[in-house]
């Protein structure tokens, strides 16, 4: 049976995605910032007819999905009309569960990337920066927002020159993030531009997503973006949080591997 899920399967939801938290860290970080009543998230849940646990779940963001499950088997027929009925462009999630919809939905085009967390039990001082460099890279986050909102606009200019982000977030959406305490954003800036950032995503008590690290063309093989992940990494850490990261770039993937993060399996996204 599927439903769409409410206040009070709060609990039930949050027991049956942390689990594998990692996995279902925009799930987790999606209810707790926005609840089941806001516009921008709707959730449907699959319970076994049997036992009456939940087994399936599809969340949708504002125009993208994220499904889950635990099961071998779910309702796939189910969860496409739904899927459907969202107009949504992008299904993501664990590779072993979104790929059987492959053969159930029209879908345009297929993205693998390695998913990465960070070794809790790595060295502190791999995190650790000159005086010079941990100067260098400058923190945005919902304290200082509105004296840095010039700076936003550069990071957005940053994200929107990087051929590799499909879809780079809107001034507006960065904004909204930050300001809730979901985002806070790393940066270098030289010669009046942002030219290196990396930023943590559906911050929660006790993980984070590291999305957008990037570094303008002109400015690469200088270091800044391991500079701007490590005190990113350091900050998060000395705050008890456990972080993950997507990666299909190569020597990305190595620098990430240097820093500490391992490799636990493939997130797949289904463009629709």
């Amino acid at each position: 049976m599927i439903r769409k899920l409410s206040n009070a399967d709060f609990k039930t939801l949050m027991d049956f995605v942390r689990k594998e938290k990692e996995w279902n860290i925009f799930i987790i970080g999606d209810i707790l910032s926005f609840g089941f009543d806001s516009p921008v998230v709707e959730v449907w849940g699959e319970f076994d007819v049997i036992s009456g646990n939940l087994k399936a779940v599809l969340l949708r963001y504002r125009r993208d999905l994220i499904f889950y499950s635990d099961s071998g088997s779910w309702d796939i027929d189910s969860f496409c009309n739904i899927i459907l009925t969202t107009k949504c462009k992008v299904l993501s999630g664990k590779k072993d569960v979104v790929v059987p919809f492959l053969k159930a939905l029209n879908v345009l085009n297929k993205r693998e990337q390695l998913f990465m967390k960070l070794d809790s039990s790595v060295a502190k001082n791999k995190f650790e920066l000159s005086q010079e460099e941990f100067e260098k890279v400058k923190v945005i986050n919902k304290d200082n927002l509105e004296e840095n909102l010039d700076k936003l606009e550069l990071i957005v200019y940053l994200y929107q020159s990087i051929e590799e982000f499909l879809n780079p977030s809107t001034f507006e959406q960065l904004r909204q993030d930050v300001l809730m305490g979901r985002s806070r954003i790393y940066y270098i800036e030289e010669d009046g531009m942002v030219v290196s950032s990396a930023r943590t995503s559906a911050e929660i008590a006790d993980m984070a997503m590291v999305l957008s690290v990037c570094t303008m063309h002109e400015y690469r093989s200088r270091g800044y973006a391991t500079m701007c992940m490590k005190r990113l990494c350091s900050d998060l850490i000395k705050e008890g949080k456990s972080l993950c990261l997507f990666c299909d770039n190569p020597k990305a993937a190595n620098i990430y591997r240097k820093i500490g993060f391992q490799q636990i399996g493939t997130w797949v996204t289904l463009g629709l």
